[in-house]
């Protein structure tokens, strides 16, 4: 069976011949999304001996430099990328079948769910989003050298990097502004460049007087390029001509859920767009559930999307069992 990294190489009438495959395979579930939380759904539901197919649009969020440090088990930490490739062989080991497609729109045709893609259409009993997140970066030029190398997001993940550095916090808005304070635990030469007009900027009175008080110069300026050397920033050039020294990159203007087909499943989102499920991962509509950093559930860190793919598939798997299966039955 063809993984999705080799189904991008068929030709066309290969292809069409794949669709067909799937088109006639009704599998236990389908997971949306090859991130931590769809891969280790992918390797549960196989290890439960269930036929399951993993589609994806591509790498997304773990495709860049990032090392990650705080990911149990690896003390010298592990690329992002190598947790999605040995993933990937981990589930493919116990059964799971990937492809490569965009899914557009899914449907449920009595019991089976219909999930509609850019190159064929896939057949489900259960499915398990995992769709995560898209994230909004300042826009220069080269930005991807810098991703996971000198540009961050998160300070959980990556403000031990920082410790004794010169960093900038990108972000118009009062989170923003905490963050940069909280990253006072690692280093005291902190700068905050608002990335946006005057008129533009969502930051209160009170943040402004705080970063004032901890001694964090308040840049108010589009980011129009950064300088650097083999990923790693050197200066911040803003549309106001000034140029600002730093050694790394905080970036935090948010990130936007993936959560267009859970919104036209019906599936309910909370106020900033992200997932609604219970405890066991499960949405309001029967036999979909949802994983990863697209839910409002727990820290968006890997190791939650890890866990929260595992409950969906526990919870997909055991939903699939017949009734005398069951234990409240």
């Amino acid at each position: 069976m063809h993984s999705f990294l080799q189904y991008s190489k068929l030709s066309l009438t290969e292809i069409i011949e794949y669709a067909v495959m799937f088109r006639m395979q009704i599998f236990d579930c389908l997971i949306i999304g090859a991130g931590p939380a769809g891969l280790s759904a992918a390797i549960y539901m196989g290890r439960y001996n269930r036929l399951v197919l993993v589609i994806n649009k591509g790498i997304g969020r773990i495709d860049s430099h990032e090392i990650n440090e705080n990911y149990l088990g690896f003390p010298q930490g592990i690329p992002s990328k190598k947790i999605y490739i040995l993933g990937q062989q981990q589930a493919e080991k116990f059964g799971a079948i990937f492809a490569l497609d965009e899914i557009k729109d899914i449907k449920k045709e009595n019991a089976t769910f219909i999930a509609k893609g850019e190159r064929g259409e896939y057949c489900g009993k259960t499915i398990i989003l995992a769709t995560g997140v898209t994230d909004i970066y300042p826009e220069f030029r080269n930005i991807k050298k810098y991703i996971g190398k000198s540009l961050f997001w998160c300070l959980t993940c990556d403000g031990y990097k920082t410790i004794g550095k010169k960093i900038a916090i990108i972000g118009k808005n009062d989170h923003a502004a905490i963050t940069a304070l909280q990253f006072l635990n690692y280093t005291k030469n902190i700068v905050f460049i608002s990335n946006c007009s005057n008129s533009e900027m969502a930051l209160s009175n009170k943040r402004q007087q705080a970063l004032k008080k901890a001694g964090i110069p308040l840049f108010v300026g589009t980011i129009t390029n950064v300088s650097g050397k083999n990923g790693m920033v050197e200066k911040i050039i803003l549309d106001t001509r000034e140029k600002i020294a730093v050694d790394y990159i905080i970036n935090q203007q948010g990130a936007t859920p993936n959560n267009i087909l859970a919104r036209k499943m019906g599936i309910i989102c909370n106020k900033e767009g992200f997932i609604k499920t219970d405890m066991e991962q499960r949405t309001n509509i029967p036999f979909t559930y949802a994983a990863g950093d697209i839910t409002e559930q727990f820290a968006h860190q890997i190791v939650a999307a890890a866990y929260e793919g595992s409950a969906a598939a526990i919870a997909a798997n055991y939903d699939l069992y017949r009734p005398e299966q069951k234990d409240n039955e």
